[in-house]
């Protein structure tokens, strides 16, 4: 059973890394989440924009961006890259969606989209950033 306990650091760190991303791709939905089978949390990131043919670049940006700023709250180890349609994520975006709300949801189901596990932490919509005209 998974263990490690998520702390604030780590929730901090996911929604600087998230924000961050979503200047690479736009940022469907993000969220911490702990596999029943495993001794540590992921953070998954989806996106409409990553599929099969840019997976690889897209984790180079994971690398790229975190070797950056050296976090140290967060791996790219720990970063699970999906598309908007796997059905961790869309259960994800059901859930967030379900109760808006503009701070994360902690969520204590036993499974999302078919997966066992131990806990979540959904991250709430980001804020489209405006741009100058």
């Amino acid at each position: 059973m998974g263990q490690e306990l998520l702390v604030n650091e780590h929730i901090e760190a996911g929604a600087d890394f998230v924000r961050s991303f979503n200047d690479y791709v736009p940022v469907s939905v993000a969220f911490w989440l702990n596999p029943a089978d495993a001794e540590i949390w992921y953070l998954y990131v989806a996106s409409d924009h990553i599929d099969d043919r840019n997976t690889r670049d897209a984790y180079g940006e994971v690398l790229r961006r975190l070797s950056h700023g050296q976090v140290p709250w967060l791996s790219a180890f720990q970063v699970k890259l999906v598309n908007s349609s796997d059905r961790v994520a869309r259960d994800a975006i059901r859930i967030r969606d379900r109760y808006p709300t503009p701070v994360p949801t902690r969520y204590q189901g036993s499974s999302l989209g078919g997966l066992a596990i131990d806990g979540a932490y959904i991250y709430p919509p980001l804020v489209a950033q405006k741009t100058s005209p």
